[in-house]
């Protein structure tokens, strides 16, 4: 018996820190998040979010709450695109299946230059189309 009760692990003390505060700034936000968005949805303010925040015991700079909110909602748009993709039906043909979107920053230079606008200079022109 004591050979299986050896083979087990006790998870229970872990599972008992999942309600204390991290030691990090960074972490503490983590922990609030789901709150911090369900806040946003209801349509709060970041503003009144960093006051309520630092009233429950979280003391963060304004700045640095607005920086920690950006990563992990750039966190939460990355890893939503492969959720998505996942609820795809399988009824719906790949070639439908709308394209994934992708971060190009030089998608509108390249467009832009693919354009034929403006003067195009012709060192061979046509002979019946000049003056």
């Amino acid at each position: 018996m004591d050979h299986i009760a050896k083979n087990k692990l006790d998870l229970s003390r872990l599972r008992a820190r999942l309600g204390e505060k991290p030691r990090t700034k960074a972490g503490q936000i983590r922990q609030a998040w789901p709150d911090i968005k369900a806040l946003f949805d209801a349509g709060h303010s970041l503003r009144d979010i960093w006051t309520w925040l630092n009233e429950i015991g979280i003391e963060i700079g304004y700045a640095r709450l607005s920086d920690y909110i950006s990563q992990l909602r750039r966190r939460d748009q990355a890893s939503a695109p492969a959720e998505s993709s996942a609820a795809v039906p399988e009824s719906v043909p790949p070639d439908s299946a709308p394209a994934p979107a992708t971060n190009d920053p030089l998608a509108n230079i390249r467009e832009r230059q693919s354009r034929n606008s403006g003067f195009q200079f012709n060192s061979e022109p046509d002979v019946k189309k000049l003056i």
